[in-house]
């Protein structure tokens, strides 16, 4: 192809690459999901952040308060949430123990967002409180102890969720970046959801082990499509 076939044709897409950001008209409401995963996480006050797995997956339904990009909006941002952390000690030795503690709620974040510019690449930050409704909540504790007469193990599952109380609300902060493509808009964000309150078993039994001094708090990473 001669040079200037090149220089035309790369015109031609410069020109319409700009056309189409300019097309990228704002309004002031909005729709779009988002989701992602939760990489890092607690169950217990007094314990500090581990790797965890579960996913993070919503709606983002937006009203901006300014008339451009830059500026406040309001973001209700309702969720399926879900969360798996397991821990272990002893393993190679005569006593081994597992927990596998699982977690599943919905949350209902009302967020305050600013952001920082209107271009095409504009960073922000949010923060708000959030409703969680728990769906579910179960640990698992497995194990075996090996002594002179050999090794015995057991693997008992216990529902949590309807003998444990709830902490219904939560902190939500995240910073991030969104991104216009075209005619849509991508979020990205690292958001932390921090349980304001505590939550226990609603009775102690003696034949049982009881919990007490929970608290939920997740870091997720979230990407999205905005319209």
């Amino acid at each position: 192809m001669k040079p200037f076939h090149i220089l035309l044709l790369s015109s031609l897409l410069i020109t319409s690459s700009v056309n189409a950001q300019q097309t990228h008209a704002f309004r002031k409401f909005g729709a779009g999901i988002y989701g992602g995963p939760q990489l890092f996480g607690k169950i217990f006050t007094n314990t500090k952040l581990d790797d965890i797995s579960g996913i993070t997956a919503g709606l983002d339904i937006r009203y901006a308060l300014s008339k451009q990009p830059q500026g406040f909006s309001l973001h209700f941002q309702p969720s399926y949430n879900s969360f798996r952390l397991f821990t272990s000690e002893g393993a190679n030795t005569q006593l081994y123990r597992e927990r596998t503690w699982k977690w599943e709620a919905f949350h209902f974040p009302l967020l305050a967002r600013y952001t920082f510019s209107s271009g095409w690449s504009r960073p922000f930050a949010e923060v708000g409180p959030t409703l969680r409704i728990r769906k579910a909540l179960t640990i698992r504790n497995a194990g075996y102890g090996c002594g002179v007469a050999g090794c015995s193990g057991g693997d008992i599952t216990t529902d949590l969720d309807p003998i444990t109380n709830n902490d219904p609300i939560v902190l939500t902060a995240a910073a991030g970046v969104e991104i216009d493509i075209w005619k849509i808009t991508i979020p990205i964000s690292v958001r932390l959801q921090q349980g304001f309150g505590t939550y226990e078993m609603k009775e102690q039994r003696e034949d049982a082990l009881y919990y007490d001094k929970l608290k939920t708090n997740t870091i997720q990473v979230t990407a999205g499509v905005s319209f």
